[in-house]
């Protein structure tokens, strides 16, 4: 398995893009990222973005109410309100124009009948943030790492600057498109990082993400983080099974069903590691924490897990 340049997709790259299916932890995993990153010493901003406002609070709940226990970090939500009214000030100058365009109940509705309106507004922000230098000509941030919309939106999402840069005409939303596109198939500054667990309908998702990233959008797919896996151990399942008489009949149920989920994960695991191509074989598993229930805590974990994957993989 080849996992040259696992350490530089982390350290080197500035902008880290996550996604992957709805529910397979990537808010934890964005956050213990940026974590990692905020180790080094250097400015990190964390980002969620969501193209649906009314998933706001669940999204951000999970970040604003463990951020004081965790080291300073800057942070931003970016949804399609705030990201339209910034992006409103900027053309029209004036609160008061804004707000007698923008905010026209007609304007309202048509704005969200479009989705792709609010992919461009989201990801234009991001950009935004992603430039900002300071008044050495550096940049504001060393890392920017982004808890991305899930499978089919992020897709949706990077690949509208591509389509607004084939069928716009000349002129400032084209100009920016092409800066958004060169921002993110730049292979030196951007990483796109998949989320999955090893469970079908996740790594179906996982490989259909790899391989619109890495073929259709030509952007640096970076590494796949395996989220809740054990790799199984048969010297335990055959002790357990030897020791069947000593062990009280429902606890040892419990014990083979544990064992049984294990082995139905690695057949997904194994499943997902042999469709993807030996030079993007980048995995970094994160056991499941079943007595672990203090969000800040489990972050901190997944971080160490993360630092102890990117060792073993840089020897």
């Amino acid at each position: 398995m080849n996992n040259t340049g696992v350490r530089d997709m982390i350290f080197k790259n500035r902008l880290h893009l996550i996604t992957g299916k709805g529910g397979v932890g990537k808010s934890v995993i964005s956050i213990a990222l940026s974590l990692l990153l905020r180790k080094t010493g250097k400015r990190v901003l964390f980002v969620q973005m969501s193209p649906v406002e009314e998933s706001r609070a669940e999204q951000k709940d999970v970040f604003v109410k463990i951020k004081n226990k965790l080291p300073e970090m800057d942070y931003i939500y970016i949804e399609p309100g705030s990201a339209l009214e910034e992006y409103g000030l900027m053309i029209l100058k004036f609160k008061r124009l804004y707000k007698m365009v923008f905010e026209d109940r007609w304007v309202k509705s048509s704005i969200r009948a479009m989705p792709s309106l609010s992919f461009l507004l989201l990801i234009g922000k991001l950009w935004y943030y992603c430039t900002l230098k300071k008044k050495s000509s550096n940049f504001l941030y060393d890392y920017v790492v982004v808890d991305a919309p899930s499978t089919g939106m992020a897709i949706s999402m990077f690949n509208l600057p591509h389509i607004i840069n084939d069928a716009a005409p000349s002129g400032p939303l084209r100009d920016r498109a092409i800066d958004i596109e060169n921002m993110l198939k730049n292979k030196k500054m951007t990483s796109v990082h998949i989320v999955t667990t090893c469970e079908e309908t996740p790594v179906n998702e996982a490989i259909e993400l790899y391989n619109t990233i890495s073929k259709k959008l030509s952007m640096q797919f970076g590494i796949f983080f395996v989220n809740s896996y054990n790799s199984p151990d048969r010297g335990d399942e055959e002790y357990i099974l030897a020791s069947k008489d000593k062990i009280p009949e429902l606890l040892f149920n419990c014990i083979m069903k544990r064992i049984e989920e294990n082995r139905f994960k690695d057949i997904e695991y194994q499943r997902l590691v042999t469709n993807i191509p030996d030079i993007d074989r980048r995995f970094i598993t994160i056991p499941p924490f079943y007595d672990i229930f203090q969000t800040d805590r489990l972050i901190r974990e997944i971080m160490i897990c993360m630092e102890r994957g990117i060792e073993r993989q840089s020897i």
